[in-house]
C-alpha cells in the first residue's frame, strides 16, 4: 500500500526548475493540487534564501524551506530562522590555505555570497541574479562568523579528484557533496538535506513514512534515502537514483509532476 504523504520536499535546479530558470505549468499545477490536499510542501535547495524565496509562492510552498544544502531552515510565514549550521572559520581558513585546494570558491553566509575570483562572481550572478561580494581574502572576510557553505567550481573531469581531496581534508568535520556537474560543496557536518528534512519533519510532527522527497543530484541522495518515499529524476545522478525508491521521468518530461500525480494525487 502506498503511504499517505503529509510532507513533500522538492529540489529546485534540475528537478522542478529547468536550465532556463522556469517551473513548468504542469509542475506548478501538480504542486497547486497537492497544496489543496492540505499537505506540507517545502523546498530543499542548495540556493540561499534570497535566491530560493521567489519560487516559494509560484510553487505553493507552505512549510519552512530548506536552503544552503540543509544549513538553513527558514520559516517564510514568520520570517525567522528555525535552524542554522555553520562551518567554523578555522576550518575554512585551513582548507583554503591547503595547496591541493586550488579551485575558485564562493562562500555563502546568511544572505551574502563572498568570492575572490571575478569570473566565478559573474557565473553566480548569471545563474541566480544575485551579485556576490568580491573580497581580497575569503579567510579574513569570514572570520570569525564562518560560513553556511563553500562552493567550489571544478572542471567536470576533475570532480572525482576534487571530491576526494576535499573529503580527505575535512574528514568528519564537514560533509562534501557534488551539487552539479561543475560544483562540489563543503557543508557543515550536521547539515545535509537528509538531516534537514528529518529535522523539519519532526518539527511539523510528520512521521518519516509520510515524507516524500524529489531530487536529482548527489546532494539530494541523503534526503531521498531518508524520506519514506524518495524519488530521483530521470536526468539525475547515479547516486540520487541509487538512493531513491522510484525514478521519475526527466525534467524535460515533467518528472516531478509525474511523481506528484502518481504518489500524492492518486
Amino acid at each position: 500500500m502506498l503511504p499517505h504523504i503529509q510532507l513533500l520536499a522538492v529540489d529546485l535546479d534540475g528537478t522542478t526548475l529547468s536550465a532556463s530558470g522556469a517551473v513548468s505549468a504542469r509542475v506548478r499545477e501538480a504542486l497547486a493540487r497537492a497544496a489543496q490536499r492540505r499537505l506540507w510542501i517545502t523546498l530543499a535547495t542548495g540556493r540561499n534564501l534570497p535566491s530560493a524565496r521567489p519560487f516559494a509562492e509560484v510553487m505553493h510552498i507552505n512549510a519552512p524551506i530548506i536552503c544552503l544544502q540543509g544549513s538553513l531552515i527558514y520559516d517564510l510565514a514568520k520570517e525567522r530562522v528555525l535552524r542554522r549550521c555553520t562551518l567554523p572559520s578555522t576550518l575554512i581558513c585551513d582548507l583554503l590555505a591547503a595547496h591541493e585546494v586550488h579551485w575558485p570558491v564562493a562562500a555563502y553566509r546568511s544572505e551574502q555570497i563572498f568570492v575572490v575570483d571575478p569570473q566565478l562572481a559573474q557565473t553566480i550572478y548569471a545563474a541566480i541574479r544575485q551579485e556576490p561580494t568580491q573580497v581580497p581574502d575569503l579567510c579574513q572576510a569570514l572570520h570569525p562568523e564562518g560560513a553556511d557553505k563553500l562552493l567550489f567550481q571544478v572542471p567536470e573531469h576533475e570532480i572525482p579528484h576534487a571530491t576526494r581531496v576535499l573529503r580527505n581534508f575535512v574528514g568528519d568535520q564537514a560533509h562534501v557533496v557534488q551539487s552539479d556537474k561543475h560544483y562540489v560543496e563543503v557543508i557543515p557536518k550536521d547539515a545535509d538535506k537528509g538531516n534537514a528534512l528529518r529535522w523539519l519533519a519532526q518539527y511539523l510532527g510528520v512521521p518519516r513514512e509520510a515524507v516524500m522527497a524529489i531530487g536529482d543530484q548527489d546532494n539530494d541522495a541523503a534526503m531521498l534515502a531518508w524520506a519514506g518515499l524518495g524519488v530521483a529524476m530521470g536526468n539525475g545522478s547515479e547516486a540520487a537514483k541509487a538512493a531513491a525508491a522510484w525514478v521519475a521521468p526527466s525534467i524535460e518530461q515533467d518528472g516531478a509532476a509525474v511523481a506528484i500525480e502518481r504518489f500524492v494525487l492518486r
